[in-house]
């Protein structure tokens, strides 16, 4: 029966089609870094912190420029150094924030974002996500881009 069926025009057709589907799907990769998509010169806003989905009425921001990160924490406005290299390692140093009065929820977030930043050692920008990672590449932080934010160099 299956060699009448491939002996068919039909036949011939159909596995075709089935083995070209094969092929683009095993060439499809999801983790392909979108052209144009930078860590810098982009403003990120917090989508899942530890693996859970973030929600609150304002979401936790990151700005980077060259060497200078900035945003909102989810109280707080902060501001920091980082390093960033084309093979993803990734390290932030002296952060600061202001010091506004946090209460319940946002004072939760905002800790758990400041120690989750820290532990960030590696970065990857993929399809339009910025993923933070720790030394055993677990994520962090998932962040989606917002806007490209003006560059204030030119």
């Amino acid at each position: 029966m299956l060699k009448v069926f491939f002996s068919s025009l039909t036949g011939q057709i159909i596995s075709a089609l089935v083995f070209l589907s094969i092929i683009s799907a095993c060439s499809f990769d999801a983790r392909e870094p979108v052209p144009g998509m930078t860590l810098a010169n982009t403003s990120w806003t917090l989508k899942t912190l530890d693996g859970k989905p973030v929600t609150t009425d304002k979401l936790p921001t990151i700005q980077f420029d060259d060497t200078r990160m900035n945003g909102y924490s989810g109280c707080n406005q902060f501001f920091g150094n980082y390093t960033s290299s084309s093979d993803g390692i990734f390290t932030t140093s002296a952060v600061g924030a202001t010091k506004m009065a946090c209460l319940d929820d946002k004072n939760t977030l905002e800790q758990q974002f400041f120690a989750q930043l820290e532990k960030a050692n590696k970065y990857a920008v993929t399809r339009e996500q910025l993923h933070l990672l720790d030394n055993g590449r677990n994520i962090l932080m998932v962040l989606n881009a917002a806007k490209p934010t003006t560059d204030k160099a030119k």
